[in-house]
């Protein structure tokens, strides 16, 4: 479903009726000046991306001084995505939502007098109402008590930004607005965190209603960028003129480590096939560079709770086996890896492949290593194999 942005979100609100912080948008590295932004400090630094979580991930950087404020404003450009600076709002944090009943074809309004990063909206009050039917005074009084939302002020606040969020809601034909949190102070109510998406089939005049930017979900990120997918995205940012390099951390357990774009996809497949959950999908394009290539390695050597590792490329790669080599070898002196206790098996080819074989096998004792008349696919099935080994009878395999 279309989202919006953060930048695009929180004007929209504002308009609505919703309080919501200052902000101001950096879309590069150049130094802040000395009255930019025209509000705090403190500050409050994220990425300017569609949809929750960005907390529970990191991302939002509390900012007390102007060098604290650069910095986290260059970490999150290297991310990948502009910089919101925001206005820095204290108090209690509450939460409130609307979302679409698809079974219905109402709404779900759910309260909480708590909220905030690693809130569990699950566990917040609950109320249905059909959308054309609205939210009558009764049910909105009921939802707070079940809320426990006591404080008479904070009730007449979120009473009405419940009212002003249901008819943007139903105006816009939206799918969702969550605010997680509100901050209260005793006297505003603000939006601080905000997610909204909208039905991508809305009227036309709905769609006339609805903040823009908006994000496609293909081209919008699911959830917020893991450490290591940070850490990926600011080396390959850093080397621009070098070969770039991609990191996806996945929910699995089996780091895929094959380069070479589709036979990394191919490897992905293999791996389900046999049951297996792969935890990484990366690739580095020939001429990567060290550094480049040891964050890329060292990111999926240390994803937790590892059971296996894949690593290797295509066949037919222009890159160099023994420089894929060196730098996976350092990476797991870096990442403390041991292919003892973790199987690895190796498919890797192309220039100075027997040189790479050799080093691998002198500097990570316990890898399998595959020669280039193995396929793809036995190296999945080795590794399948040698993960339902122990550690002793896996030594029987190394090549």
């Amino acid at each position: 479903m279309p989202r919006a942005t953060e930048s695009a979100a929180m004007p929209w609100l504002r308009r609505a009726g919703v309080e919501t912080p200052e902000l101001v948008v950096v879309t590069d590295e150049r130094p802040l000046a000395s009255d930019e932004p025209g509000f705090g400090p403190p500050w409050v630094v994220k990425p300017d991306i569609a949809g929750s979580g960005k907390g529970l991930a990191g991302l939002v950087h509390i900012c007390r001084t102007r060098d604290a404020l650069s910095s986290a404003v260059v970490a999150t450009l290297r991310g990948g995505a502009p910089a919101v600076v925001e206005e820095y709002v204290d108090g209690e944090e509450c939460y409130l939502s609307i979302a679409l009943d698809e079974t219905t074809r109402g709404a779900i309004v759910r309260a909480d007098a708590t909220g905030g990063v690693g809130f569990d909206a699950r566990r917040a009050a609950t109320v249905t109402a059909g959308l054309t039917d609205g939210l009558d005074d009764d049910s909105v009084a009921a939802l707070l008590d079940e809320a426990s939302v006591h404080d008479a002020g904070l009730r007449s606040a979120l009473t009405r930004a419940m009212q002003v969020l249901w008819t943007a809601f139903c105006t816009a034909e939206a799918a969702l607005i969550e605010v997680n949190p509100f901050r209260w102070d005793g006297k505003r109510l603000v939006a601080v965190g905000v997610a909204v998406e909208f039905d991508p089939h809305g009227h036309p005049a709905a769609q006339a209603l609805r903040p823009t930017p908006l994000v496609e979900p293909e081209a919008a990120l699911d959830r917020a960028l893991t450490p290591r997918e940070l850490a990926v995205r600011e080396a390959d940012a850093a080397e621009p003129n070098r070969a770039g390099v991609k990191f996806f951390e996945l929910d699995g357990d089996v780091a895929c480590m094959i380069t070479g774009g589709g036979a990394g996809l191919l490897g992905l497949d293999y791996l389900t096939d046999l049951g297996i959950r792969p935890a990484c999908y990366l690739d580095a394009s020939p001429g990567a560079g060290s550094a480049k290539l040891r964050t890329l390695f060292s990111s999926a050597l240390s994803v937790p709770g590892l059971r296996g590792v894949l690593f290797g490329g295509a066949v037919l790669s222009l890159a160099d086996a023994y420089d894929l080599a060196l730098e996976f070898t350092a990476a797991a002196d870096q990442a403390g890896f041991d292919a003892y206790r973790v199987p690895t098996v190796v498919r890797l080819a192309g220039p100075n492949e027997v040189k790479a074989h050799a080093i691998l096998k002198e500097r990570l004792p316990g890898v399998l290593v595959l020669d280039r008349a193995a396929s793809l696919e036995e190296a999945c099935d080795r590794l399948l194999t040698a993960m339902e080994r122990s550690p002793h009878e896996l030594e029987g395999l190394v090549r």
